[in-house]
């Protein structure tokens, strides 16, 4: 896509784009100039029928027969994972798909897991035709299943992973939270303000008492999130957990694979459409633009038309003053902040022409909008929505990491990023280079606790968005900050110039205040030991022990406090999104 960029670049009228006031008018400046079009048809399509991930039976049957090999050998969870692969490469409706999927059956019976077992089973029957080599499997798969129906009754082998207690614990959290009325995603312990010079921004609120450090103060899901290509294989295109046990594919490409049915069946609105594209040739954000239309469906656009092009044309959607700011309505992600104003010539053009690109090829070579094919208005309208998207996504989407956690050598551990997501209300979060707040996710979902007390109502909750003041310098933090998120941060440490953390008092703070509990289990913690949950409550209440001592969340506090809130991410990764390996 860059060397497409470069040649449009040469094309396009840059005067007459310089000149443009709104998106919309600069992607008609764009898809009006048919040399740019032309080019674009000839050179940007991101379809290419000899690079999308395509099924493949030689793939597939060599998978499966090493899979033979190690189920022959008793090594049944090598040949899971091997039945796993030849599932993902078997073109659908196939003799190559009943065969991986009836020896994968023979595996998870083995395995004692007889209820997938036996889905594996009606998959393979379903799947077989009618001649004397499949009658003696289907006789073989019906003995198997009459035995998984006896074993199931005797010793099911309970699947309970982690994706499954984690997904308990979700539940139960919310469950134990009331909620805004007006922001559902936020709980009863917070609002959103507005003001000038802060924007919309999250706040304390409904607070008698004094809130505690682990307070939850938003539970949400995205409304689109992708996977890092890093991940494809390893996690759930749909819900971004790791795959425990067995894959579910697309019965198109080898490239989406799910945790279950219902995440695949889920999946099928969107992935539809991107199934046809070759996606890898687009970057993280590229990708959740492309994936906010096609979830968001041109139905919904359709409907919305004249509203949100008024809205891309430059004029302000109304809000309804008893609306309430829903975590999965389009409208919320599409009004976003995009920074435009601050933006150079040549960065809105690149990202014009990186939206026009993808907006074409879906356009073109998919079945998402009929209407569009052959209709410049409707094409317009598309593009200008993924040029929004490609300047708001880089200020506002937010990284999803996963916890690893190395057993022979705990202190390399650490969270590597596997995908993206854009969430509504996490997204009016400003940020602070010493945030009151940590976030953490379970799948997609995040949540975010509070990182120190908070004593009183409508105190701002600050997120952090990569730049501590007590880990990097301030001019490099306001370059960064300048760069990707187009503001000058005016928080207190900005102004008063804190200390970096090696400059930081060797205590807690003013007071040195001393905890047993809290040195026991943060030496516990840095020797590499799993922290219980009692560990997890030791440092929120020592947080709290130091905050009531020395209130003031514009207090600096000394390098004690600082290890107390690092220790508290820490376990918290632990316990959510998190893997142990072996090294």
């Amino acid at each position: 896509m860059l060397s497409l960029a470069n040649l449009a670049s040469n094309i396009i009228d840059r005067e007459a784009f310089a000149a443009c006031t709104n998106d919309f008018s600069r992607i008609t400046c764009l898809l009006s100039c048919s040399e740019f079009v032309s080019l674009l048809k000839k050179s940007s399509a991101l379809l290419d029928e000899q690079t999308t991930c395509l099924k493949c039976v030689k793939t597939s049957t060599e998978f499966r027969e090493k899979g033979n090999e190690a189920y022959a050998s008793n090594n049944n969870q090598i040949a899971l994972s091997l039945y796993n692969q030849a599932i993902r490469y078997a073109p659908s409706y196939s003799r190559e798909l009943s065969l991986a999927l009836g020896n994968r059956s023979a595996t998870l019976f083995n395995l004692k897991y007889y209820h997938l077992a036996s889905q594996d089973i009606h998959r393979a029957l379903d799947l077989l035709s009618s001649n004397e080599e499949d009658d003696v499997r289907r006789q073989r798969l019906e003995q198997r299943l009459q035995q998984c129906l006896r074993s199931k009754a005797e010793d099911e082998q309970i699947i309970d992973d982690d994706n499954t207690q984690l997904e308990h614990e979700l539940e139960q959290l919310k469950l134990n939270q009331t909620f805004n009325t007006n922001y559902p995603s936020l709980t009863s312990h917070a609002d959103i303000h507005s003001s000038p010079d802060r924007g919309r921004h999250v706040v304390s609120a409904n607070n008698s008492s004094i809130l505690k450090p682990g307070t939850i103060i938003l539970i949400e899901k995205p409304y689109a999130s992708v996977l890092l290509p890093s991940a494809w294989l390893t996690h759930c295109h749909m819900c971004l957990r790791r795959i425990q046990l067995i894959v579910f594919a697309c019965s198109q490409c080898t490239r989406a694979v799910y945790c279950s049915f219902d995440c695949l069946q889920s999946s099928i609105l969107w992935h539809a459409f991107e199934c046809r594209l070759t996606i890898d040739r687009l970057d993280k954000m590229q990708l959740l633009a492309l994936r906010l239309i096609t979830k968001t469906g041109w139905r919904e656009l359709f409907k919305n038309k004249v509203q949100f092009e008024n809205y891309l044309k430059g004029n302000k959607i109304e809000n309804e003053t008893d609306k309430t700011y829903q975590w999965d309505n389009y409208e919320n992600i599409l009004k976003l902040e995009t920074n435009s104003h601050k933006r150079s010539v040549d960065d809105l053009l690149q990202r014009s022409i990186q939206a026009c690109s993808i907006g074409i090829s879906l356009i073109g070579n998919t079945s998402f909008s009929h209407q569009a094919y052959e209709n410049l208005d409707y094409q317009i309208y598309i593009c200008s929505l993924l040029l929004s998207h490609l300047q708001s996504l880089p200020c506002n989407a937010h990284e999803i990491s996963e916890f690893i956690y190395h057993r022979s050598s705990p202190l390399s551990s650490s969270c590597n990023e596997i995908g993206a997501g854009i969430y509504a209300t996490l997204s009016l979060f400003n940020h602070s280079c010493n945030p009151n707040v940590i976030r953490n996710f379970i799948g997609d979902t995040v949540l975010v606790r509070l990182l120190s007390s908070i004593s009183s109502n409508n105190i701002e909750l600050v997120d952090n968005y990569g730049c501590l003041s007590a880990t990097m310098a301030k001019e490099e933090r306001q370059k960064k900050l300048d760069e990707q998120y187009h503001f000058q941060c005016q928080c207190q440490p900005c102004i008063e110039q804190w200390p970096n953390y090696d400059r930081l008092s060797e205590g807690t703070g003013e007071k040195n205040i001393i905890s047993k509990p809290f040195d026991e289990a943060f030496q516990r913690l840095i020797q590499g030991e799993i922290p219980s949950e009692d560990e997890l409550h030791t440092f929120e209440d020592f947080i709290a022990q130091c905050d009531e001592q020395m209130p003031g969340d514009k207090t600096i506090k000394g390098k004690v406090y600082n290890n107390a809130q690092e220790a508290y991410k820490q376990c918290l990764n632990f316990f959510y999104h998190s893997i142990f390996i072996e090294d």
